[in-house]
């Protein structure tokens, strides 16, 4: 097997450890104090029917609709909106928390060669796809190890360091998630608001079980030690 960042490492130019050294302290993460304050803000917002947003779902958007009836039926909030991109509303949130931006602007500090990620991704979870402890800046160099279309030890390794230092920076904040999604009594109220769009007119058994099995990813908790 023939991977590329091992070709890179084996050239001496840059070790791994520096590499990914650099990469974990270029990360620009919302500062913890305000992340409290915007998660709490969030959870209000979800309560409160207020509009929030996820990434779409299924092949070219599709199925968005599956988890926008889900979220109804879950928490009564029928103003679950699809990111206009995939990718808007976090920019926009992360460009106001941080006070940096891609394009600039006068109102904040320029940036170049970042990109935003969703450290644990989850990005059809309401709690969690404008979650202040989910997205981050990371710097483009390094982006190749977080990517979806990434493989290899290398991107596992540095994957679980990503992980493990957002986990222990938010913490108080990702317990607080853990928590919410992980009481029995929300659970409870998964299993019943999957089982109420087996009656809905125009799922099918194949939709249920996509939708099933995207749920368990996505609401399955997050810990340090991934």
């Amino acid at each position: 097997m023939r991977d590329s960042y091992e070709q890179l490492f084996s050239r001496g130019l840059i070790s791994k450890d520096q590499l990914f050294e650099f990469g974990l302290s270029e990360t620009i993460y919302v500062d913890v104090k305000k992340a409290q304050i915007e998660w709490e803000s969030l959870k209000d917002k979800i309560q409160f029917g207020q509009e929030v947003f996820i990434r779409g779902f299924g092949k070219n958007a599709k199925g968005t609709h599956l988890f926008q009836k889900f979220y109804e039926n879950l928490i009564g909030n029928d103003n679950i909106v699809k990111d206009p991109t995939n990718n808007a509303i976090p920019t926009k949130l992360l460009r106001k928390w941080t006070g940096y931006s891609k394009s600039g602007g006068n109102s904040f500090k320029p940036i170049r060669n970042y990109q935003i990620s969703h450290v644990f991704g989850k990005t059809k979870n309401v709690y969690c796809f404008t979650a202040p402890w989910n997205i981050v800046y990371v710097p483009k160099i390094i982006d190749p190890f977080t990517g979806h279309e990434a493989q290899g030890s290398y991107v596992d390794e540095y994957a679980q360091l990503f992980k493990k230092e957002t986990f222990k920076r938010f913490r108080t904040i990702i317990e607080d998630f853990n928590q919410i999604i992980s009481n029995t009594e929300f659970q409870s109220h998964i299993k019943t608001a999957v089982g109420l769009m087996r009656y809905e007119k125009g799922v099918t058994s194949n939709d249920i079980e996509k939708l099933e099995k995207a749920i368990k990813t996505e609401f399955s908790p997050i810990y340090e030690n991934i």
